[in-house]
């Protein structure tokens, strides 16, 4: 008896929790923002992640960055900021119609402010 009891009540504690699933993987997932040093410009965040819903991509967080890569300081040459964004793995094919690249490929990628 007080084993079956200890199950059920096991049971009922990990249907409480979501039954052990799991939340759908994300993928981060980068694309420049096309900013030039001296003069700024570029598509803003918010631009990116409309796009991206228009695209049927849904956008779980995002957040500004800077590439990690050496530039030289030339005004008029890009500036490293980039836009990242969390989306679910199953969607990151449409985001890569964007333009969208695993932020993996850019380990010294780092996220700032958004300016």
């Amino acid at each position: 008896m007080r084993h079956s009891l200890t199950v059920i009540l096991v049971a009922a504690a990990l249907s409480a929790c979501g039954g052990g699933e799991s939340a759908p993987e994300a993928a981060e997932l980068y694309v420049p923002m096309g900013s030039l040093q001296c003069t700024g410009g570029g598509t803003p965040l918010p631009e990116w992640e409309r796009r991206l819903t228009a695209a049927g991509v849904q956008v779980l967080a995002s957040s500004c960055g800077l590439d990690g890569q050496a530039h030289a300081t030339v005004c008029g040459a890009p500036d490293g900021r980039i836009a990242i964004v969390r989306a679910p793995s199953s969607q990151a094919s449409a985001a890569s119609a964007l333009g969208f690249m695993p932020l993996g490929s850019l380990p010294g990628a780092t996220q700032v402010p958004c300016a």
